[in-house]
């Protein structure tokens, strides 16, 4: 594993309530919160979570778990309602993509594009896309377009880089872990790795208006 990659975790109400200026002292660089799941679902500490990594100086995104059984337009405007506007320097969302909701592939393959579409129209940017390699070869892969979107691959493996899925190029960013520690956070926390610099990182977030 390449120890130059920069730190991120992602978290949720599970993590409680987190000490974020602790965890940036401890070199992560980026993070996301989850905000939403399903068209109706608010995540308890989602306000303070995005508010807390923005005040200790950590790159913050957002993310919304995916119902492939729920409809997707209604579902990326909870998210949207929920992330309200965005601000300089947020990165991009992430749409979780991990249950089929007992749904047939080409099913789960619509809801997340007209999920992904929809936000991208509405932010101005490309989200990135959440899921692990045996859900993505199982139910994603025969989907050219899903394909096309940043990859955010969930892998736990010791090795020095993720297998990435197929039909996909590349990845963007790597959870390579789902039980790391960290001061600061009451339990296990999701620990990944970006793909790319220090710039690279950057250039992601929204640009100043």
């Amino acid at each position: 594993m390449d120890s130059t990659l920069l730190k991120g975790i992602d978290v949720s109400h599970f993590q409680g309530r987190i000490d974020w200026p602790k965890v940036a002292q401890q070199g992560i660089a980026f993070a996301y919160a989850k905000a939403s799941e399903g068209s109706g679902v608010t995540d308890a500490m989602f306000g303070a979570n995005y508010q807390g990594m923005r005040a200790a100086g950590i790159a913050r995104g957002a993310y919304h778990f995916l119902h492939a059984d729920v409809d997707a337009g209604q579902q990326a405007r909870h998210f949207l309602s929920v992330l309200g506007a965005p601000e300089a320097g947020d990165l991009p969302p992430m749409l979780d993509v991990e249950t089929a909701c007992g749904m047939p592939c080409a099913a789960i393959d619509s809801c997340a594009l007209e999920w992904l579409t929809e936000v991208q129209k509405a932010l101005g940017c490309t989200p990135l896309i959440y899921s692990s390699l045996s859900f993505w070869n199982s139910n994603l892969a025969g989907c050219a377009a899903l394909c096309a979107y940043p990859l955010w691959i969930a892998e736990y493996t010791t090795a020095a880089a993720p297998v990435v899925p197929h039909g996909v190029s590349g990845y963007t960013i790597w959870q390579h872990a789902q039980t790391g520690t960290l001061d600061g956070i009451a339990g296990a926390v999701d620990l990944d790795l970006f793909n790319g610099s220090a710039e690279a990182l950057a250039q992601l977030g929204r640009p100043a208006a």
